[in-house]
Formats: structure tokens, sequence, C-alpha cells
């Protein structure tokens, strides 16, 4: 599959508007928990962004299957989009809220390898990769630590053990599922 062809089918979908505006509502984030570091109120608002850049990743893909709008261009955004989030805010809460640098690495690493061999397979090998369970449960422990972070909460750094241990587990199962097909020659 070629880029452009990824945009030959429906472009204008509800699910391809949840996940650019996931991208959108970044500088929103970063700008209310900025804020909220001098005027307290702005963390309910840097709150309200993040809990609506989860639920529209939860939304985006349930609506594209029950309205029959799966494509390819959407396929392909939402986890650029999610990465793009994960990525972003952690160094939001790395630079404001005390995110450790080993973890910052650590996700940063397994998302730009995500990222690359996700476009591998798409772009030289026609080939969609599929989530699994321990990437949707990656993004949920993730998501909480980030709230943990967020908030400053007592127990913020014993949530990245579980973050840790999920994404590594998801790095596994990804690894062992498509070893053949990024690392055979093209036939």
């Amino acid at each position: 599959m070629t880029f452009r062809e990824l945009f030959q089918y429906r472009v204008l979908t509800i699910s391809n508007f949840l996940s650019l505006s996931r991208v959108i509502a970044i500088p929103l984030l970063w700008h209310y928990t900025e804020k909220s570091l001098t005027q307290s109120v702005y963390i309910y608002y840097a709150l309200g962004v993040a809990f609506y850049m989860v639920l529209s990743d939860f939304l985006d893909g349930f609506l594209a299957r029950l309205l029959g709008q799966e494509t390819p261009l959407g396929q392909y955004l939402d986890p650029l989009a999610d990465k793009l989030g994960v990525i972003s805010t952690l160094f939001l809460l790395y630079l404001n809220k005390g995110l450790p640098l080993w973890f910052v690495i650590f996700i940063l690493i397994r998302e730009i390898a995500g990222l690359f061999f996700g476009s591998f397979l798409l772009f030289r090998r026609n080939l969609l990769g599929k989530p699994n369970y321990w990437g949707k449960f990656g993004v949920f422990f993730i998501s909480i630590s980030f709230l943990f972070y967020l908030l400053d909460w007592q127990y913020k750094k014993c949530s990245l053990s579980f973050v840790v241990f999920i994404f590594s587990g998801g790095m596994i199962k990804y690894t062992s599922t498509y070893w053949k097909t990024v690392f055979l020659p093209i036939e």
C-alpha cells in the first residue's frame, strides 16, 4: 500500500475526525497543565481534555465498526494519534510533574518502534498490524499513570511498574506475531 492509497477510501468519517481531534487536543492539554502550576483551577480543564482524549480513543474504533466506517486511513490514523498523544503527554509530565526520565525513554522507544514497524508492515508488506489486548491494557494503565502524575498522587511511581509490565508483554506478543512478516525478504 502506498501513502496515496490511504486516501482512496472515505476520509471524512466520524472516526477519523475523533482521531484528528485527539491530536488537536494535545496543545490544550499542555496549556492547561502548565497553567495549573500557577492556578490550580486549570487542573480540572487539563483533566477534562485528558478524559476527552481517552474517551475519543475508545469511541473512534467503536464507532468505525458500528457505522461500517473502517478505512485504511482510520486504521493508520488512530494509532498515530495515540502515539502522538502518549509521547507529548510523556514530555509534558516529565517537564512539569516529575515523570522519571527512564520511563519516558522506555515508552518513547516502544512508541517509535511501533510506529516504524507498523508503517513498514503497511507500506512495504501491505499489512495492517492488529492491536492486541496487551496494547489495549497498556494504554489503559498508561492513562491511569498519567492521571496519577497529573494530580500528583502519592502512589504515582508505583503505577509505572504496571505500565512497564503490560507494555513489555505487548512488545513480546507483537514481535512474536509479526517476526516473520517483518524480517523475511519481500517476495
